[in-house]
């Protein structure tokens, strides 16, 4: 089976992955080719069943690292990794397609938990810049106080949150959202500052001021594994 090499002077052993039916081997500088072939026939049985596993299982996650993309707000964004003085990210809005740099210092020891870093601390800007506008907009369609506080948090189940303290959290997946969808949400969790429960009362509310909220939801359950992303 083909396989694609990746080699690192930080790496001891060397390592396989296999993702959407594709071979990646990780090695240390120095070891040879034939070592390396030698090893990956006494794992073919392994890598066999990980590729009939995927072909019956299609992973929609996202894959940052190897696909250099991702999407922010259903647009796709170009990335780039780098080793750099400092670790940090620099957003280029007006290139097009838009790109993200992301930095990180060659001090650190673990690169992908830092370049991780640098990418949600710039998807949650992004998020909670946009939350934070459309929460004001309709807030004052509502005629409802703001929110006590706002929070961005990374959730495997639920895309927001309300509680009696009139504190709002939104998914930080939601950054790959479209903003009709995330505007759902918005109005979801504004609705909940009324009426904290999911009664008639309260989809009444939400239909009020999003009248197409069953198309969004559907949205969310069509789409919304591919909002994930890992880093790996």
């Amino acid at each position: 089976m083909e396989y694609t090499l990746k080699r690192s002077r930080r790496r001891k052993t060397v390592a396989i992955k296999v993702h959407q039916q594709l071979l990646t081997v990780y090695a240390p500088y120095g070891v040879a080719i034939a070592y390396i072939e030698q090893w990956l026939a006494t794992k073919q049985a392994w890598i066999n069943q990980q590729v009939y596993k995927q072909s019956q299982h299609q992973d929609i996650r996202q894959f940052p690292l190897d696909s250099l993309q991702i999407r922010l707000f259903d647009e796709l964004l170009t990335l780039h990794f780098e080793i750099n003085k400092t670790s940090c990210w620099q957003f280029f809005a007006n290139m097009n397609p838009p790109q993200l740099q992301v930095s990180c210092s060659g001090r650190v020891k673990n690169n992908t938990a830092m370049y991780q870093t640098q990418f949600e601390d710039f998807m949650r800007e992004q998020l909670g810049s946009y939350i934070e506008m459309r929460i004001r907009h309709y807030c004052s369609r509502m005629g409802e106080e703001l929110p006590s506080n706002l929070k961005i948090k990374t959730y495997k189940r639920r895309w927001g949150s309300c509680n009696q303290r009139r504190e709002l959290t939104f998914n930080l997946l939601l950054v790959g959202a479209p903003h009709w969808v995330i505007d759902y949400v918005v109005v979801h969790e504004l609705a909940h500052l009324k009426y904290l429960n999911h009664s008639h009362q309260f989809w009444h509310r939400v239909s009020e001021f999003y009248p197409d909220y069953k198309h969004a939801t559907q949205w969310l359950k069509r789409h919304g594994a591919s909002l994930q992303w890992v880093f790996e």
